[in-house]
């Protein structure tokens, strides 16, 4: 059996999310359905938030699960999300602060 160390995977987009979130977003990806793959994409954003939770409870939390997972991605997801995508430059911004 062989072993795959992390030096030797992908970078991670978002470190906070963890490998297997980001395995599940390139898994997403390849879902050809399309109301499948919208399913997958909100499986995803609760196991991100469950992750990663908002400690203040804001409106604006989802928000940032949904930039996070276009990011992840890199914006190759084609999901009806419920806020609009994100350019990837504003993203990266919101990414940082």
């Amino acid at each position: 059996m062989e072993m795959d160390y992390n030096t030797q995977l992908a970078p991670l987009m978002i470190k906070e999310y963890g490998r297997n979130v980001q395995r599940m977003i390139d898994h997403a990806m390849t879902i050809e359905d399309r109301e499948q793959r919208n399913i997958a994409a909100q499986d995803i954003i609760k196991v991100m938030e469950l992750i990663n939770p908002d400690p203040k409870k804001g409106g604006d939390h989802e928000h940032k699960l949904w930039d996070h997972l276009h990011l992840i991605a890199d914006h190759k997801l084609d999901v009806d999300s419920p806020y609009e995508k994100p350019s990837q430059d504003a993203q990266m911004d919101k990414v940082a602060s």
